[in-house]
């Protein structure tokens, strides 16, 4: 008896096993796929964001990010894990397409941007629009053969929020983002 049901463990276990190696798809095979692509057209991963309003966004974050006058495609989205909450507002100005990010650090700044670059240009700046326009942050600049990206980043410590506003392009010679991060000067509601 305690046989069989080794046997019968072992044939399972190796059945997964094997499952798992070739991919295991219900989904018969196209012409030339291997098992692996047919794994990749067929996972998919829970998206951490949902959209939200501009409302549900100044809910979460009293005082937060005002869009900049012109802005087009202007979308809220929130990130919630059980520990904590980070708001995203995206949109589009003369041409390129922002992404701003606020989220309660407690008494820590982070850098909540999610860009991962080896800067070439790093400045500290006073952000006017921000506490009283004595808000301190930093600039970031990466230029690459085929694109550049700028990242301002600060921390409310009053509040204990960080903020970050980020773009990428072409080429961003000349442009000012931390004219956008002025722009987006947190009005209190």
């Amino acid at each position: 008896m305690k046989r069989n049901r080794l046997i019968a463990t072992m044939v399972i276990m190796m059945g997964l096993a094997l499952c798992v190696q070739t991919g295991c798809s219900s989904t018969p095979s196209k012409g030339g796929d291997t098992p692996s692509q047919q794994v990749n057209e067929n996972v998919q991963i829970a998206n951490p964001w949902r959209d939200i309003t501009e409302a549900e966004a100044m809910k979460l974050f009293p005082g937060s990010f005002r869009v900049p006058s012109g802005a087009e495609n202007v979308m809220w989205s929130v990130m919630e894990t059980w520990s904590e909450t980070l708001v995203q507002l995206s949109f589009d100005l003369n041409g390129e397409s922002f992404t701003a990010r606020e989220q309660v650090t407690k008494d820590k700044n982070a850098d909540i941007s999610g860009m991962y670059y080896d800067w070439t240009q790093k400045d500290e700046i006073t952000l006017k629009n921000w506490a009283d326009g004595k808000m301190k942050g930093t600039y970031y600049r990466f230029v690459g053969d085929d694109e550049w990206a700028d990242l301002c980043t600060w921390y409310d410590a009053e509040k204990g929020i960080s903020y970050s506003v980020s773009v990428t392009s072409k080429d961003l010679d000349g442009f000012d983002l931390q004219a956008i991060a002025e722009a987006l000067g947190a009005s209190e509601k």
